[in-house]
């Protein structure tokens, strides 16, 4: 991945500040902070996995995932390397995730295109809501 200045971070929050104070439905929301961060990242994926329940996420957004699969795909609490990191809060960034340990691979989705990821956690004054997800076909970190 290129190298990121603080220019570049700063430009990027403001984007995110911008689309959480347009009012927008939850959806549109959601599909536009995939959109953006995929973007500014240069990754071809960005996703949004929120929890359903205590045990389970569901992929509630994607740039560069099928659509399809929004609202379908789940997966239990520590389940492949998403549910890793729901599960113990850190981020996991490796350059080729299906030779990781605890891969899933998730057909409905169209990732095996991907060899990276870039998971972290979504969370809110220590409420654990979801993970982020970014991922693209080059092998980086």
């Amino acid at each position: 991945m290129p190298e990121r200045s603080e220019g570049d971070s700063r430009k990027l929050l403001r984007r995110l500040r911008d689309v959480l104070a347009t009012p927008a439905k939850g959806q549109v929301r959601l599909d536009r902070i995939t959109h953006l961060i995929a973007d500014s990242m240069k990754t071809e994926v960005c996703s949004i996995y929120l929890f359903r329940d205590a045990e389970t996420l569901e992929l509630c957004a994607t740039e560069g995932l099928k659509k399809a699969a929004v609202h379908k795909t789940r997966m239990k609490l520590g389940e492949g390397l998403m549910g890793r990191v729901a599960k113990s809060g850190l981020p996991v960034n490796t350059a080729d995730a299906p030779s990781e340990k605890g891969f899933r691979y998730m057909p409905e989705t169209g990732e095996e295109l991907y060899s990276s990821f870039l998971g972290v956690p979504i969370q809110r004054v220590g409420e654990k809501l979801g993970v982020l997800v970014v991922q693209s076909k080059s092998a980086r970190r």
